[in-house]
């Protein structure tokens, strides 16, 4: 969109809307808001739901790993907040190799096959959609 389109548009708030950052970043401000209260709420009956993890002793010489909360606003393509998204990851910089883990996993889509997928709907005329999994576990021990 050139500066010419930009100034003629009726609608600049969602222009705006790229500049403005909708993330908070502590749990104290997001508590107050019950929109993410109510996102926080559907993570943690997922992870219960999912038995992610269960509560054990903690082995000699083992050492806790904490948690944190990260917040994200998904957007419609206007602009509008579409969704609030909540996420408990763990601290994974306090882990040390051969004591903590071993094995290191992350399941991710490589560019080449996002881009053969893309080729092979084209080609054979296929309808192509992009799904916003709510939360992905792999199913191991961890």
């Amino acid at each position: 969109m050139s500066d010419n389109e930009i100034k003629e548009s009726k609608d600049l708030y969602t222009h705006f809307a790229l500049f403005v950052d909708f993330d908070p970043t502590t749990f104290d401000i997001v508590i107050k808001e019950p929109k993410r209260q109510k996102a926080i709420d559907e993570e943690i009956a997922t992870i219960e739901k999912n038995n992610t993890w269960e509560l054990i002793e903690l082995p000699k010489r083992h050492k806790t790993i904490g948690v944190k909360w990260i917040y994200k606003t998904k957007l419609k393509g206007n602009g509008e907040v579409d969704k609030y998204k909540t996420c408990l990851v763990a601290k994974g910089y306090k882990q040390e190799y051969g004591v903590d883990y071993i094995k290191v996993l992350a399941p991710i889509t490589r560019q080449d096959t996002i881009r053969l997928v893309i080729s092979l709907g084209s080609q054979n005329s296929w309808s192509i959609l992009q799904l916003d999994v709510k939360s992905t576990f792999l199913q191991g021990d961890l």
